[in-house]
């Protein structure tokens, strides 16, 4: 069982530091294999949104100090990862999945992350309090 928290700045070179923080932490609570794999991903893609999505173009943001918090909430056969942050909001539930032809052709770029979110984990709650943004990714695990 774990609860741990650690507070990340909201730029890329924050990436490997969540990776290396979700792994380490599932594989102290004996979270191996595909559903540590499937976690660290989403996870990864959850916090590049954060960086490179909501903080752009915020303002304020360009001489303030944004960051994000990853809070991991291991249990018996659940493990929850929660994020903090204050950029824009933003609820990965609704948004569309992308358009796979206009991808191959050329006419869009991305739109991949929230789709492999969705795919990777059980659950993904969001809420927004105040200037806050609280998005919770739940993924039933296996040791």
């Amino acid at each position: 069982m774990c609860r741990v928290r650690k507070e990340f700045r909201a730029e890329k070179a924050a990436i490997p530091q969540v990776h290396d923080f979700v792994r380490s932490t599932l594989e102290a609570n004996g979270v191996q294999g595909v559903s540590r794999d499937d976690l660290v991903l989403a996870c990864d893609e959850a916090a590049t949104n954060i960086v490179e999505h909501g903080f752009t173009g915020k303002s304020g943001m360009t001489n303030g100090d944004p960051h994000f918090i990853l809070a991991l909430n291991c249990r018996q056969n659940r493990v929850t990862a929660t994020f903090f942050d204050s950029g824009a909001k933003f609820d990965p539930r609704t948004a569309a999945l992308p358009d796979f032809r206009k991808n191959l052709a050329g006419e869009r770029r991305g739109g991949y992350g929230v789709y492999m979110i969705r795919r990777l984990v059980d659950k993904i709650v969001y809420s927004a309090r105040r200037r806050l943004n609280i998005t919770r990714l739940v993924k039933e695990v296996s040791g």
